[in-house]
């Protein structure tokens, strides 16, 4: 008789339990999923401000006779490489986890990457517009050129605004649900 009824209390405790300890595992999951989102965002916000650097030196350059074509193509392929090797790969891995993210973090991913894609088919056209061949205008005389990186640096700035902006929030609400503040109604 003893035995019937510690294995029916020890069956009602784990049924009682099993509930927590699933929220628990998905709360944590949730976790996770905030934290790497978080890296990323913080990622996307760091590779923005490396754009927008490398967009005001090809205004500098672009305002100024004593810098070559080539000079240009060169400050170019650093901003490709900053496109291709870390913005587009965090923005992708970003897209992949959207779904698991609030609803905020999911409209925040949604104007980074308009921004990117902006950004990205600027970067391009002025590509483009310096390659040998492309234009035979110097850069300080090519106005569409200049219009070009004018609109690199105002994609790059809003870039680097959303994911800053993002990235503060997010890191507060990790935060909150440190300190054991519930703010899933924020979410």
């Amino acid at each position: 008789m003893r035995t019937l009824k510690n294995a029916t209390i020890l069956a009602l405790t784990l049924a009682l339990a099993m509930p927590g300890m699933l929220l628990a595992s998905a709360s944590s999951d949730q976790t996770k999923t905030r934290k790497e989102a978080l890296q990323l965002t913080r990622s996307i916000e760091r590779t923005s401000r490396q754009i927008q650097n490398v967009a005001d030196e090809l205004d500098a350059k672009s305002r100024s006779g004593q810098f070559s074509n080539k000079s240009h193509q060169h400050t170019l392929h650093q901003l490709k490489l900053h496109i291709n090797e870390q913005l587009q790969p965090a923005l992708r891995q970003l897209a992949e986890m959207q779904p698991d993210l609030p609803a905020w973090h999911q409209d925040a991913i949604d104007q980074m990457r308009t921004a990117a894609a902006t950004l990205v088919a600027n970067a391009n056209a002025a590509i483009d517009a310096r390659n040998d061949g492309s234009s035979r205008r110097v850069p300080v005389l090519d106005a569409n050129y200049k219009q070009l990186i004018d609109n690199m640096s105002g994609r790059a700035t809003v870039l680097t605004q959303i994911a800053d902006a993002t990235g503060d929030y997010a890191s507060a609400q990790l935060k909150g649900n440190t300190a054991g503040l519930a703010i899933t109604s924020h979410d």
